[in-house]
C-alpha cells in the first residue's frame, strides 16, 4: 500500500498526500504526492503555481526534429539512444518499434534498415534464444496502419488553470499528426473521469479542446486508475488492431473508486493490447509507480518539469506513432517475463536496447522455433541444433508441459507432396527431442503443409522462412 506522508498544517487547512490509499498487492510506490484539502466535502489538490527546477542531467523537451543518418557525424553518433516501446508478444507473433533519440537536440534518426541489425535475442531466467525470422517495417506517417489512440489528461486542482490551458493546446497542436483514419479518444480527469469525444475527425476533436477552459467542470483529486480503465474500455469498443494510451498526470493516484488494484487493470490493459505511455510533469508523481504501468504494458515512461515541454508532448508522441521502426518477429521461448534484447550497428557505434515483455504463458500459446529446413528436405541442419536444445532446456524446467510439434511448407509442390514433407519435418524435430531426453507422451506432432503460411510466398526469402517448425503449449 502507497505510504501516506504527515499530514502538514498550512493557513489552517490540513494538506496531506495526494498518493492514498489503493490496492497494489506486492508493489509499494512511494511518491509523495501533490498538496491536498477538502473542499465542498471533497479532496482537492492545491494548485502548484511554479515549475519544477529541472535536474542539470535533464534536457529540456522541444519540437522534434528528424535527422538523416548520413548527415551524423560519426563521432557524433554516440549522442543517440536506441529507444523502444510499443513492444507485444501475444500466442505465435511478436512486434516492437524503436526510435533513435538525441535528447539534447531533440533529434530522432531516420532511415534505419534490416542491415542495421546485429542480432535479436530473448531471454529468459537463464536460457535464451535467437530470433532468426523477423521483419523490419520502416514506418512513416504515410504509410502506417491506422491506429486507436486515448489521451488521459490530468484535470487534478495542482495542475490550475495555465497548466491545463496548455495542456489542452498541446493536444490540439499534436493532432495535425494524426492519421485521417486514427480513431482518437479524449479523455479529462480529477477525481471523476469524463470521456468527451471519440473521432477520425481532427475539427472535431479540436472543438473539445478550443477554446481552451482550464480546469472548469474539475480541479479536485486525481483518478489515474479509474482513468486508465476508462481508456481501455474505449479501445475495446474500437476494431483497429494498434492500441495506444497516452496519460499525463502531474500527481498521484489518490481517488479511485472502480479500478483499485493496479495489478488487474494492468493485466486488463495487456489483454486489451493496450500499450500505455505516461508521462510525469513536476515534482509531485510517483515514478516508480508510472513507470511500472509504462512498462507492463510495452510504453515508455517521460518525464517534464516545464510546462514549456508541456507544449511539445504530444508532438513528440505522434512523431514516434509515425516515424520508427518497427520489427515483427516470431517469438522463440514461452515466459510470462521475458526479456528482448536488440542490438544495432550505425558506422562505428553499436547500439543495445533491453526491453521486458509481459506475456501470458498459458494453453494455446505459440513459438516458433528456430529451425528452417532446405527445399523439400526434412533433416535437421547441424546449425539449428543448439536452438533446439535450448526449447528442451525449456521442456526440462517445466515437466509438465505438453506440446505439439508442427511441421509447415512454402507453397513450393503440389498439396498432397507439402503435407507429407510437413509431418516428416514435425516428426524429425521429435525424435531429436526424444534422444536428448524429453518423454515421447509430452509430444504430438502435426503437419500442415504450405496451409497456414506465415510469410507471403512471394520470394525466396520468404518461402526460406516458411518452411519452419512451431510448437504449441497444449498441455500445463
Amino acid at each position: 500500500m502507497l505510504k501516506n506522508l504527515a499530514i502538514i498544517v498550512t493557513s489552517a487547512l490540513f494538506f496531506f498526500t495526494s498518493c492514498a490509499v489503493i490496492e497494489k498487492k506486492v508493489f509499494d510506490f512511494t511518491g509523495k504526492g501533490s498538496p491536498t484539502f477538502k473542499r465542498n466535502g471533497k479532496l482537492a489538490e492545491k494548485v502548484i503555481q511554479t515549475d519544477t527546477k529541472a535536474p542539470n542531467t535533464h534536457f529540456a523537451l522541444s519540437n522534434p526534429i528528424s535527422v538523416n543518418v548520413k548527415d551524423v557525424k560519426p563521432a557524433n553518433l554516440s549522442a543517440y539512444t536506441l529507444e523502444s516501446y510499443n513492444a507485444h508478444i501475444s500466442s505465435n507473433e511478436g512486434n516492437i518499434s524503436y526510435t533513435f533519440y538525441n535528447p539534447s537536440t531533440n533529434g530522432y534518426l531516420n532511415d534505419i534498415n534490416k542491415k542495421s541489425i546485429v542480432g535479436i535475442k530473448i531471454i529468459k531466467d537463464s536460457m535464451s534464444c535467437k530470433i532468426l525470422n523477423y521483419k523490419l517495417i520502416q514506418t512513416t506517417q504515410a504509410k502506417r496502419d491506422p491506429m486507436s489512440i486515448v489521451f488521459l489528461l490530468d484535470h487534478s486542482g495542482s495542475m490550475g488553470d495555465d497548466r491545463a490551458n496548455i495542456l489542452q493546446e498541446a493536444l490540439d497542436s499534436a493532432l495535425s499528426y494524426k492519421h485521417p483514419s486514427d480513431e482518437v479518444t479524449i479523455i479529462k480527469f480529477d477525481n471523476k473521469v469524463e470521456s468527451l469525444i471519440t473521432s477520425t475527425d481532427k475539427s472535431q476533436l479540436r472543438s473539445v479542446l478550443r477554446p481552451t477552459s482550464g480546469l472548469t467542470g474539475y480541479g479536485y483529486a486525481t483518478a489515474i486508475q479509474d482513468a486508465i480503465k476508462l481508456g481501455i474500455e474505449e479501445h475495446q469498443k474500437s476494431t483497429l488492431k494498434e492500441k495506444l494510451m497516452v496519460l499525463l498526470t502531474d500527481g498521484c493516484e489518490n481517488s479511485s473508486q472502480v479500478a483499485r488494484d493496479l495489478v488487474q487493470l494492468v493485466t486488463e490493459a495487456k489483454k486489451a493490447k493496450a500499450v500505455v505511455n505516461t508521462i510525469g510533469f513536476g515534482q509531485y508523481v510517483d515514478v516508480p509507480y508510472l513507470t511500472f504501468i509504462s512498462q507492463e504494458t510495452g510504453g515508455y515512461y517521460r518525464q517534464l518539469f516545464s510546462r514549456n515541454e508541456i507544449s511539445n508532448v504530444f508532438n513528440h508522441t505522434m512523431y514516434r506513432v509515425n516515424n520508427n521502426f518497427k520489427i515483427n518477429f516470431s517469438p522463440c521461448m514461452f515466459g510470462d517475463s521475458l526479456k528482448l534484447v536488440t542490438q544495432v550497428k550505425l558506422g562505428d557505434s553499436t547500439y543495445t536496447n533491453e526491453r521486458f515483455i509481459f506475456n501470458s504463458f498459458s494453453l494455446g500459446e505459440s513459438i516458433e522455433l528456430n529451425v528452417l529446413f532446405d527445399v523439400d528436405k526434412y533433416n535437421i541442419k547441424k546449425e539449428y541444433e543448439s536452438e533446439i536444445k535450448s526449447f528442451i532446456d525449456f521442456l526440462k524446467k517445466y515437466p509438465n508441459v505438453q506440446v505439439e510439434i508442427s511441421g509447415h511448407t512454402d507453397s513450393d509442390a503440389d498439396d498432397k507432396h507439402n503435407q507429407k514433407l510437413s509431418q516428416n519435418r514435425a516428426d524429425e524435430i521429435k525424435k531429436y527431442m526424444i534422444s536428448k531426453g524429453i518423454e515421447a507422451k509430452r509430444i504430438s506432432t502435426v503437419g500442415y503443409g504450405e496451409s497456414v503460411p506465415k510469410y507471403p510466398n512471394d520470394s525466396p526469402e520468404n518461402k526460406a522462412m516458411n518452411r519452419r517448425i512451431e510448437a504449441k503449449i497444449i498441455g500445463k
